[in-house]
């Protein structure tokens, strides 16, 4: 199971609605993945306080009479009201405008939710191109030249910035393919290092440390007064750090110690 599988069934899981078959699933991925273990936290700390405010929030009684006599939601006009409110508001009357209040404010909480967690972070988002390029579904050009990569994607960006440029040969380590991204409308430079059974990726963007995923963990450096946010996306670990204006994400499937261990070493002070 991928993230985007798993994010469809967290919210069925956070209402305890989730068939075991699934559930054992995403219960699994969940073990591995600390960003859809942060999803599953924000749906479920949503849902409580959804709950809380219904229980303060009390509605007016023009505003439960305008939703019922609106015929877009009820076209059934010829029906008489009473039954529709008796249907709709079936609780004590002393408790029926709270209820209202709560159906209203769950709406519009549950929607903002939905579409601002459909544009994901950047940082994840970057990282759907590891698999693909592994599977072989996104073509990538490869050269054995390293300075032609680089020359490549500095110049597709038209030298705004650059690649990193890192030097990895003493874990046998070079650069083999590079390509230019385009997510959430920024461009994204990526280097492909390969050798001695590992690759790591290597994704370069102008942007700041707000890119970072939220659940990221953060390490600080204070030789080189640069923080370091450690996350993951399924079986792949990344170490996000910034130079000036320049993100950089180093991705492998090596271990998150290790991987951070490197990103500290190869980082350069601003």
């Amino acid at each position: 199971m991928n993230c985007d599988e798993a994010e469809e069934l967290i919210t069925a899981l956070a209402d305890r609605a989730l068939p075991d078959s699934d559930a054992a699933s995403l219960e699994a991925h969940l073990k591995g993945c600390a960003n859809c273990r942060g999803v599953l936290h924000e749906e479920r700390s949503l849902k409580q306080a959804v709950q809380k405010i219904g229980e303060r929030v009390r509605a007016p009684e023009s505003l439960r009479a305008k939703i019922i006599s609106d015929t877009r939601i009820f076209p059934e006009r010829s029906r008489p009201v009473r039954p529709w409110r008796d249907f709709i508001w079936p609780t004590p009357l002393g408790y029926r405008p709270a209820l209202g209040g709560a159906l209203v404010i769950a709406v519009v909480l549950s929607a903002f939710y939905f579409f601002s967690h459909k544009k994901e972070p950047i940082a994840i988002a970057a990282l759907d191109s590891y698999g693909l390029v592994l599977k072989g579904k996104l073509p990538v050009p490869r050269t054995a030249n390293p300075d032609e990569i680089a020359e490549r994607l500095t110049r597709a960006v038209g030298g705004r910035f650059h690649p990193m440029g890192y030097d990895f040969s003493a874990m046998d380590l070079r650069p083999v393919a590079g390509l230019v991204r385009e997510i959430q409308g920024r461009e994204l430079l990526l280097a492909i290092y390969q050798g001695g059974g590992d690759t790591i990726f290597c994704y370069t963007f102008i942007g700041n440390e707000e890119n970072a995923p939220r659940n990221a963990a953060r390490f600080f450096d204070p030789d080189k007064k640069i923080h370091f946010y450690a996350f993951s996306s399924g079986a792949v670990n990344a170490v996000l750090h910034r130079e000036g204006e320049v993100i950089c994400i180093l991705a492998s499937e090596m271990p998150m110690d290790k991987l951070l261990a490197l990103a500290k070493s190869k980082a350069k002070p601003s």
